[in-house]
């Protein structure tokens, strides 16, 4: 996950580097080891130790709301912040989606940060059979917990195997405030420059408030 600092902009090829200068970011890191994830091999051969942010449960046992890194992102958000906004890719997203509801809250729903770009995200409620199934108690008491307010911008592959928690994903934030793009390829950052341009494009106007 890749935050920009407040009165900066940041974006890269891969969506987090061609905002305008002057620009700069702050990249976290996840903390638990774990098992190479779809699109990692055979790209990032050798380059272990492969990490994530949390531990993805059975719907009854994972937590809501919160996960092993949480405290350490918000108090990141504190000494560092205050941020423009957020790019973050697969379960990076799902550890974003939680630490922007925790700041909106601290807030009285206040945004936390002008923008998130989320690439292939994964849904709160993984381990459901079906995301989308709303007679689902989990998935209904996560949506409970409220939607976003920062604008959003989602990135979804049509070739990604998760791309159904990617489509759940979009409904945790507010729909006026949101726009999808739905790309060919799988469970990985886009590789068009031009999309890559249009997505930071995108984010300086929203930035710039136009």
């Amino acid at each position: 996950m890749v935050a920009a600092p407040r009165r900066t902009s940041s974006a890269s090829k891969p969506a987090s580097s061609t905002l305008p200068s002057p620009s700069s970011s702050i990249s976290t890191t996840p903390r638990l080891p774990c098992p190479a994830g779809p699109g990692v091999l055979p790209f990032f051969a050798g380059m272990e130790p492969f990490l994530k942010w949390m531990h993805d449960q059975p719907p009854d046992l994972e937590d809501l709301d919160r996960f092993p890194a949480l405290d350490d992102m918000l108090q990141l958000f504190h000494t560092e912040g205050p941020f423009d906004g957020i790019v973050a890719f697969s379960q990076g997203a799902k550890a974003a989606l939680h630490v922007l509801r925790h700041l909106e809250r601290e807030r009285d729903g206040d945004r936390a940060v002008d923008f998130i770009i989320t690439v292939c995200p994964t849904c709160p409620f993984q381990g459901v059979k079906d995301p989308k199934d709303r007679r689902s108690p989990y998935a209904k008491a996560c949506l409970e917990l409220g939607k976003v307010q920062s604008e959003s911008i989602h990135v979804l592959a049509r070739g990604d195997p998760y791309n159904l928690e990617s489509e759940s994903m979009i409904e945790f934030f507010e729909p006026s405030a949101r726009k999808v793009f739905r790309i060919e390829g799988g469970h990985h950052m886009p590789m068009d420059d031009g999309f890559n341009k249009k997505l930071a494009e995108l984010a300086v106007r929203i930035y710039n408030g136009i």
